[in-house]
């Protein structure tokens, strides 16, 4: 019985640990190709000295519906964000410059 139980756990703590991984590794992905379309968005804007009104304004090569998305949200601070699920977002704050 007590070989049973170690191998349950064993093989629960190897599930979490690749389910977390997997995670990490999809946030990861969804943040590099962010970061492309943020840098993107700061460029226009140095070449252009505003942000660009929508994502049409700047070349940015997203598949349709996968993401990101951009949202202007005054003359200084922008958006770049990701949809995951149903109530899930990951989100670039221009004046955080940072993921959450």
């Amino acid at each position: 019985m007590r070989k049973i139980t170690i191998s349950i756990l064993i093989i629960l703590t190897i599930i979490v640990i690749v389910f977390l991984f997997l995670r990490h590794e999809e946030l990861s992905s969804y943040e590099e190709k962010g970061n492309k379309m943020v840098r993107q968005i700061y460029k226009f804007e140095k070449i252009n000295h505003t942000l660009p009104n929508s994502i049409s304004d700047f070349q940015v090569d997203t598949e349709m519906g996968e993401g990101p998305y951009y949202e202007k949200l005054n003359d200084s601070i922008f958006i770049v964000y990701y949809n995951i699920g149903f109530d899930d977002k990951i989100t670039f704050t221009s004046n955080k410059k940072t993921w959450e």
